[in-house]
């Protein structure tokens, strides 16, 4: 067993063919790993920072410090580039969060992005949901994070840098702001107010890719339940390309060695009763 497994490989690195495939291949990986290790070292930068900066350590006072510190940085950096960046092959093929951190870019989703990828990274439990405006959802962008210290979800709008709070202080979840509406607007501009009527949130889209999702959306209304369907957001997963696509290369990588080798041993195997 032993080897047929060390003549397999030997066969896959010492042949033409099957050296250049999976030379590309483990390359793509390094490549791909590299630049996930050092997003996630930049995030983790600001999280540190976020934590100097943290005055109250209980749980909402660092999640807190890490909304502020995210959308300071955000705001100088959107000020200076105004979403008028010009993207590098590596921003327009890739298209990960790191991009929305860079520039400043993006609006409310770029904003939405960042803080999720911080928080994520600093431990919590995130989901963005598209605010339903003007009757369409995608008009605004807001996000929620798990609070252990309230043992329950908590609003947070990014690009405002924003911990949604009832008239006491005490933070509220979207459901709760919704239904507290005329109480809670006023802690937001006029503007704001006039734009954005709490009156419906998606934190996914399941129409976007037709029948396809809109048949995984009812399986899962069938077997987990309506509520967390409703509730499911996939959008956090995907923030970090880098990661998709290193995860996607692996796994394509290694069902091509596993299906080759499959082959490799049934030619041997014929082989032998020949």
């Amino acid at each position: 067993m032993i080897n047929k497994i060390r003549n397999y490989f030997h066969k896959q690195f010492t042949q033409a063919r099957f050296f250049y495939f999976n030379f590309i291949c483990l390359a793509t990986i390094f490549y791909l790993a590299v630049e996930f290790q050092h997003e996630n070292n930049t995030y983790y930068n600001i999280i540190k920072s976020a934590d100097r900066f943290c005055t109250n350590k209980t749980d909402t006072g660092k999640i807190k410090s890490i909304v502020l510190h995210v959308y300071e940085m955000m705001y100088d950096r959107h000020k200076i580039f105004r979403n008028k960046e010009q993207l590098s092959w590596k921003h327009r093929f890739f298209k990960s969060v790191d991009l929305d951190l860079m520039y400043g870019a993006g609006s409310c989703g770029g904003y939405s992005k960042v803080l999720s990828r911080s928080l994520s990274l600093a431990g919590y439990k995130v989901r963005i949901g598209q605010l339903k405006v003007h009757g369409y959802f995608g008009g605004h962008i807001l996000m929620e994070v798990f609070s252990k210290e309230f043992n329950k979800w908590i609003l947070i709008d990014p690009l405002y840098g924003v911990m949604v709070t009832d008239s006491t202080g005490y933070p509220v979840s979207y459901s709760e702001a919704e239904a507290r509406w005329e109480t809670i607007k006023n802690r937001f501009p006029l503007r704001y107010q006039e734009e954005y009527h709490y009156r419906g949130i998606r934190y996914t889209n399941w129409d976007k890719y037709g029948f396809a999702s809109k048949s995984v959306k009812k399986l899962g209304d069938l077997f987990v339940g309506k509520d967390t369907m409703d509730t499911l957001s996939f959008r956090p997963l995907l923030l970090s390309t880098y990661k998709v696509y290193l995860v996607l290369v692996i796994s394509l990588f290694t069902l091509y060695h596993l299906f080759n080798y499959y082959c490799y041993r049934r030619r041997c195997k014929q082989k032998s009763q020949d």
